[in-house]
């Protein structure tokens, strides 16, 4: 009959496995100038209460970290992962929820709700600590915003709601609004519809909304006389459709490459096209899954598009920034360059600019 060894009792005691009351982590103080200790040599700094597996936090459990926040729900492999409330401390005996929902890996991962200590509130998907997908924000100055999220920032279709009643509905890029969009001045009954840049209308329309609920008051008349005009030559647009049409498509052209970088490429491409210029980009990349500008110029023949190579370098160089190397382009960046080259189909290549 084998008998333990007394370490292997005293160890098998000590692995957590189960529920603990409480485990505790601590810190060595800080000495005084002098070289003595400051009271006890240690103390407490981090607690936790709640399930173990193998020595790792498992289940559910609540740390409190030591910086006086604390996180209460699943665990995973040390991790937080699963449903759970991460609390912030703001002082002795006082605590403010900041988030409430999905955590993978440590990370806000899946849908929560974040609380700001600036007051404002987002509901929605996460991804790796950022809003990340579909979400709404509730401003702290009654501001609402809904749509799409990408990276922590407003990008895609959204619809922002003022809180004097104005509304927008649009595309954003990189927290701005940016491309086709349509503003409603609550206030005034107009309505402008066109193209947006760097958060500004840049082009388009303007006109009144007629409102059936609204009844326009008469205004008092203060001159009753008649009065007769002189002549006035009429003054309009020659074509003005044509004229709103060129507008725009040069307000387009002039923002084509800066929407090519900031845009996720989900945007801009179905599944099975991301998935049909991967293969295009496969069949001539090297073992670090790299291409060359010589190669993109092939493929883009194959696609039919004959480019010349200083305008593929100009277009490369925008898309690198100051990472610029021909013989080293990603797969990313080399849909960014077809997307660049799409959008620029009918316009002076050489013309193309941020």
């Amino acid at each position: 009959m084998k008998v333990a060894r007394q370490w292997q009792i005293n160890d098998q005691k000590a692995e957590k496995n189960g529920l603990h009351k409480a485990i505790y982590w601590v810190k060595s103080q800080t000495k005084n100038e002098d070289g003595t200790q400051k009271q006890e040599r240690w103390v407490a700094d981090q607690k936790y209460v709640g399930d173990w597996n193998q020595n790792k936090k498992c289940g559910f459990g609540v740390q409190y970290y030591g910086n006086g926040d604390k996180y209460e729900g699943g665990w995973f492999d040390n991790q937080r992962n699963g449903q759970g409330t991460y609390w912030v401390s703001e002082g002795k005996n006082k605590m403010r929820r900041e988030y409430t929902g999905d955590w993978v890996n440590d990370k806000k991962t899946g849908k929560g709700t974040m609380f700001y200590q600036n007051g404002n509130r987002y509901d929605g998907v996460w991804q790796d600590d950022k809003s990340h997908g579909e979400g709404r924000m509730i401003y702290a100055n009654g501001d609402v915003y809904e749509g799409s999220w990408f990276k922590g920032l407003r990008s895609g279709y959204g619809v922002l709601t003022k809180r004097n009643g104005d509304h927008f509905e649009g595309y954003w890029v990189n927290d701005k609004r940016e491309g086709q969009g349509s503003y409603f001045f609550a206030t005034k009954n107009q309505v402008f519809v066109g193209e947006w840049v760097d958060d500004m209308p840049k082009t388009g329309v303007y006109s009144e909304v007629e409102d059936p609920y609204t009844v326009k008051e008469e205004r008092e008349k203060h001159f009753m006389d008649p009065y007769v005009l002189p002549d006035i030559p009429k003054v309009e647009l020659q074509d003005p459709t044509n004229v709103l049409k060129e507008s725009m498509e040069l307000a387009r052209k002039e923002r084509i490459i800066y929407r090519a970088i900031h845009i996720p490429l989900d945007e801009m491409y179905s599944k099975q096209e991301m998935e049909d210029l991967a293969l295009q980009f496969e069949s001539a990349s090297n073992q670090e899954h790299k291409i060359t500008l010589i190669n993109s110029k092939a493929i883009f023949q194959s696609m039919g598009f004959d480019i010349e190579e200083k305008i593929l370098q100009s277009y490369l160089k925008h898309l690198q920034q100051d990472k610029y190397n021909e013989f080293e382009i990603e797969l990313e960046t080399f849909m960014r360059l077809v997307a660049i080259i799409l959008e620029s189909q009918g316009y002076d290549q050489s013309e193309i600019n941020i």
